[in-house]
């Protein structure tokens, strides 16, 4: 009788083969089956050849309650470190396999393991890679070759714990070492070196960091240097809604100060202060971004901008404000943050007015408001926001007032008015703002999150930024069309995401190697449509009840793990200044996404996000480009799309050194003389290729005197 894993394996084989016919009449490129033979581990029970070398653990190789077919090895780790090993008497070379493939299922914990190789019995461990055994389900992990340090052989597999616990039971099935290749396609690019060339603004870069993060987490010496390695190029602060109501001089002071804006006596002792802020961007070397609170007055957004900004010297006027309260002068807030060890200003040149201002509540902003408002504002109506509203002691500035004041402290910065992706909701937000501030506002400033829902899966939620980006575009030159008289206003998205808000992440995605993808793929997308600022949300998150978290580093633990999302960063920072035209016969939004540009230095990138379970194997043409020297690759990979933790040049997120100086680029082989590269993309992965010019490598070889 033929077994269950049989009779799908089977099936498997025959509908794969009726989706290449089907591909092959539609004329997409087909998956190409390897030839080789994948060599069973374990299925059902242990191959031939294969014994038991485990430490630590109670084994049972012929358990019948939690499986998959008929049977499955399950694990119970009695001393923390514990592991399942398994030895082969014939030691396997790789060259001729692709991966390591196996089923994993946790009990109700959903332990945290790791997954090594042997070369021998009794070799050094190979790159190890990290991954969880989810709660009550299977899931298949995938160990590529590349990801363990492409080992030559494979004596040995183990699967260890890492939490240190013990007395937790794992489920492990259908161990197989994959024969090379897995499932391929193919992709033909044609890259227009000598085409349009679109600019690249370096603020697309940014992040969020949050005042609640707090003086410590600002300070730590780890944090500090994964951000400063991150390759972000902006940070904005106080926070999101907090924005609207931080203090920022009594926040300073670390006490409410008399007409200040308060800063809140529970947060008093912990907050991070703008010096703290103005500390941090010294240390990681990166430009700061500012929202000044709308609920406050001119006056004390002038004087914030003096106190980041100003010289002590300066004697510029800020004068009283409507409650009374006298701000000085601009030096005045200049020696407050010199007595705060910071003399030099910091000179942060972009501000916001104000957060998501259109989504205020009712009880304060108004009868028009939407009843699910969040925001504790005084209007949601986009002219008010703009032209102020009231009189006397009940005056609320806005935007145009706030602009004119702050840019009398420093003509130099550039001030954003608070815009929505789509200009005709929240009650034509966007219109109003547009039509009253378009000809004054130095950009627009929206947040663009992908879904309150989320689609049926994370592949999908991959397809968004391929359109979404264009399309907010599109929608804001048509309001500036109308209603501004067509001026191109800069667009900057001072946050973005996947989700909206963390409760609609029900499956964490924003954890997962999704993310890193998505967040990729909109950078992306966002230099193709010279978009001027982005700053996704947020450096620091803080993990939720659904195991979600928003944050690209976690510093809620020593080790300051970095999320999928921060490697798209690094990536985007070696890319280059421009973009480049180019083509694919791939599907860019469920496929393989590429982007093409040049460096100052006359080197060549592609950016490569594959969004598919398969490898990608790229045929790549340039035209109009030198003849090519050399290549180097830089690859960020995950097996799954679920994954927590990624590859960083075949270096796990747990060995990766702070400043990723562990992990360098990788040397790609390709044919001198010519102006084609042929390269494979792995699954789940981003891929920055820079080639160099023979004319570049001549450009830049070092001097050398003759003697």
């Amino acid at each position: 009788m033929m077994s269950t894993k049989t009779s799908i394996h089977n099936n498997c084989l025959a509908l794969l083969w009726i989706v290449v016919l089907i591909f092959s009449l539609f004329g997409v490129t087909p998956l190409k089956v390897g030839a080789s033979t994948d060599v069973p581990v374990y299925t059902d029970a242990l191959a031939p050849g294969w014994t038991d070398w485990s430490w630590d653990t109670e084994r049972s190789f012929n358990h019948h309650t939690t499986v998959r077919g008929t049977a499955s090895i399950s694990v119970t780790v009695t001393t923390g470190w514990g592991g399942l090993s398994l030895r082969t008497s014939s030691v396997i070379t790789t060259s001729d396999f692709n991966a390591v493939t196996f089923w994993v299922r946790g009990d109700s914990s959903g332990p945290s393991l790791q997954f090594y190789v042997q070369a021998t019995d009794y070799g050094a461990a190979s790159n190890t890679l990290e991954f969880t055994a989810p709660a009550n389900a299977w899931k298949q992990i995938t160990a590529t070759m590349a990801a363990l340090g492409n080992p030559a052989t494979l004596a040995r597999l183990n699967f260890q714990d890492t939490s240190g616990a013990d007395g937790y039971t794992v489920y492990i099935d259908d161990i197989r070492i994959v024969a090379n290749p897995i499932l391929t396609t193919t992709a033909d690019v044609h890259i227009q070196a000598g085409g349009t060339i679109t600019p690249i603004a370096a603020r697309l870069l940014g992040s969020n960091i949050a005042a609640w993060n707090g003086q410590s987490t600002y300070e730590n010496e780890r944090f500090r240097a994964r951000t400063a390695s991150s390759g972000l190029s902006v940070l904005r602060m106080p926070g999101g809604s907090y924005s609207n109501n931080y203090g920022w001089l009594s926040c300073e002071m670390r006490h409410n100060q008399p007409g200040a804006l308060p800063c809140g006596d529970q947060w008093e002792s912990w907050v991070a202060r703008p010096t703290d802020f103005i500390n941090f961007l010294r240390a990681v070397n990166i430009e700061g971004m500012w929202v000044a609170s709308i609920t406050g007055t001119v006056q004390e957004a002038e004087a914030a901008v003096a106190f980041f900004n100003s010289a002590i010297t300066d004697t510029t006027t800020i004068g009283t404000d409507i409650h009374a309260t006298n701000w000085y002068t601009a030096g005045h807030w200049a020696r407050l943050r010199a007595d705060h060890g910071n003399p030099l200003p910091i000179g942060i040149k972009l501000w916001g007015i104000g957060n998501e201002v259109y989504g205020s509540k009712p009880a304060t902003g108004g009868a028009v408001c939407q009843s699910w408002g969040w925001e504790d504002m005084w209007t949601c109506d986009g002219t008010e926001y703009v032209t102020g509203k009231g009189s006397g002691a009940n005056r609320h500035a806005g935007f145009n007032e706030f602009r004119t004041a702050m840019q009398s402290i420093d003509p130099s910065i550039q001030v954003g008015a608070i815009g929505v992706p789509v200009q005709s909701s929240w009650t034509g937000w966007g219109n109003k703002v547009i039509a009253a501030a378009g000809q004054k506002m130095d950009f627009y400033d929206i947040h663009q999150y992908a879904y309150d829902n989320p689609p049926a899966t994370a592949a999908m939620a991959l397809e968004d930024p391929e359109t979404t980006w264009a399309e907010i575009k599109a929608d804001i030159a048509a309001a500036s069309a109308a209603n501004a008289g067509g001026r191109n206003i800069p667009i900057g998205v001072s946050e973005f995401n996947i989700f909206s808000s963390w409760n609609y992440d029900t499956g964490a995605w924003m954890t997962q190697a999704t993310a890193g993808l998505f967040v990729a793929d909109s950078i992306g997308q966002m230099m193709n449509n010279s978009y001027a600022l982005a700053n996704q949300w947020l450096l620091s998150g803080n993990t939720q009840s659904n195991g979600t978290d928003y944050g690209l580093i976690n510093a809620e633990n020593v080790t300051m793990t970095r999320s999928p999302q921060y490697f798209a960063y690094p990536l985007w920072a070696r890319f280059g200044n421009s973009m480049l035209p180019l083509t694919s016969t791939l599907n860019a939004a469920t496929q393989l996404s590429l982007y093409a540009g040049r460096a100052k230095d006359l080197v060549y990138s592609v950016m490569a996000i594959n969004k598919t379970g398969v490898l990608i194997t790229a045929s790549i043409d340039f035209t109009g480009a030198p003849s090519f020297a050399s290549a180097v690759a830089d690859v960020v990979q995950a097996t799954a799309l679920s994954d927590t933790t990624v590859m960083f040049n075949g270096v796990s997120e747990n060995a990766l050194a702070d400043d990723l100086s562990n992990a360098p680029s990788q040397v790609v082989t390709i044919t001198p003389g010519t102006t084609h590269v042929t390269t494979a993309f792995a699954p789940y992965s981003m891929t920055l290729l820079r080639i160099t010019p023979q004319i570049a490598a001549r450009t830049f070889l070092p001097l050398v005197r003759k003697t």
